[in-house]
């Protein structure tokens, strides 16, 4: 036998993992593209009545629900026997919302009053859900997906839901052109949930073998309580995993410009509210470009210096927001939008993976999952403050060009992991 002999023995169930991967994070993200948290779902909001607070927030309910569950479950995932039925089961209910705020919507009288309830409570409850499957997924997916090839399936399931979110763009301005509001926000919904149950079946053809199973020794049994107490030493004894909390905090740039861009884009430009369908489909064009970037990078090179350079976009692109006045510059805007934030996104997911320790991975995925809750609420809470004190979308941009360029600072202080493995080997 060859003394180099590949890491995952099962060749077929690895590639056929890794293209199931990829479809069911593809459809599933291209899904929520038919709400766009970052352009539809805040100029919906506005149009419900929400306040300045709510629309800062909307871009980030999602991933903050489904991230503050993680750390709560992680004891019993990693005694886990098995990841797939866990995340089948869960990934089911996590769909459901979707599906029945579609059908509220649709055929429910006398609801004018609870609608603004019943748009920010989908992603929250969705979010949850996800939060009870996330860890799981997580840890099924480092071990199906060999490392060298992780940063290729985020970057193609990024690509997918470009695709998808193309289509969405133009579907979202026929859809908001040809129905009254509450009517075309229940097709959009019931959209979500389409691809949404669809890339849950994806994962049926996913296959967890007994190599897959090989975990690290569960964690010795204790009190719960005794768990919960743990948890800071145990991210106090990763310090460069503190300083990646205090990137991802301070590179909410992306997060805090978006939540008002749209509104700022029409009330400039005058243009309807269903032309808010075209900066989906730019900003779909621009993840394309910016995951085939961040794969090729990635693959090489690792996540660190995706996130630099995500950082640097992150700055150009608040200084264009505040100046430009054309709908066209707008849309342009929205292209940069989708190339940085997913530069950022697949150098995120590839840099955490390889700083976690494998025998704690489980653990310590749930706990930054964690702190993000408090950095998403925090840095959007701000951006909406600012903006309700002082009604200046410019401001807010200056204000999320500072964070960038104080998360290019901390970064700097991160060591890259692959160029660690290969120190020590030398």
């Amino acid at each position: 036998m060859s003394a180099s002999a590949p890491q995952h023995p099962h060749s077929h169930a690895v590639r056929r993992n890794f293209i199931c991967h990829c479809l069911e994070g593809g459809l599933y993200m291209g899904g929520t593209a038919f709400l766009a948290p970052e352009s539809v779902l805040p100029k919906m909001v506005e149009t419900l009545g929400g306040q300045a607070w709510i629309i800062a927030m909307m871009p980030v309910l999602l991933p903050a629900a489904s991230a503050s569950a993680g750390v709560f479950i992680a004891p019993i995932v990693e005694r886990l026997p098995r990841f797939k039925p866990w995340v089948l089961f869960f990934g089911f209910l996590q769909r459901l919302p979707y599906l029945i705020t579609g059908l509220i919507l649709m055929y429910a009288d006398n609801i004018e009053g609870a609608l603004l309830s019943i748009v920010v409570l989908t992603p929250i409850i969705s979010g949850l859900l996800g939060g009870i499957t996330v860890v799981a997924w997580m840890e099924m997916v480092t071990r199906m997906v060999p490392e060298k090839a992780r940063a290729a399936g985020w970057a193609v399931r990024y690509i997918i839901q470009a695709v998808i979110g193309i289509l969405a763009g133009a579907v979202i301005h026929q859809v908001l052109t040809h129905f009254d509001n509450r009517t075309a926000y229940a097709w959009l919904h019931l959209a979500v949930f389409g691809l949404l149950f669809v890339s849950w079946l994806s994962q049926l053809f996913m296959h967890e073998d007994e190599h897959m199973r090989n975990r690290h020794p569960a964690t010795p049994c204790g009190p719960y309580r005794d768990y919960l107490h743990s948890l800071p030493g145990i991210l106090r004894a990763q310090p460069r995993l503190i300083k990646l909390v205090i990137t991802r905090f301070t590179g909410m740039g992306y997060l805090m410009v978006v939540s008002f861009l749209t509104i700022h884009a029409l009330n400039v430009t005058g243009r309807p509210k269903e032309d808010m369908g075209r900066f989906v489909t730019c900003q779909a064009v621009g993840v394309v470009l910016g995951s085939l970037l961040a794969s090729w990078v990635g693959y090489r090179s690792g996540g660190k210096v995706l996130l630099q350079a995500s950082r640097v976009v992150c700055v150009a692109l608040c200084i264009w927001v505040s100046v430009t006045e054309s709908f066209t510059g707008f849309m342009l805007s929205y292209f940069v939008l989708g190339f940085g934030l997913f530069l950022d996104r697949v150098g995120d997911l590839t840099l955490a993976a390889e700083l976690c320790p494998p025998e704690r991975r489980s653990t310590l995925q749930a706990i930054l999952g964690f702190c993000n809750v408090f950095a998403f609420l925090l840095a959007t809470f701000i951006s909406g403050q600012i903006y309700a004190w002082t009604q200046s979308f410019e401001t807010v941009a200056t204000v999320a060009a500072a964070f960038a360029i104080i998360s290019m600072i901390i970064l700097h202080r991160i060591p890259e992991p692959r160029l660690v493995a290969v120190q020590k080997n030398s």
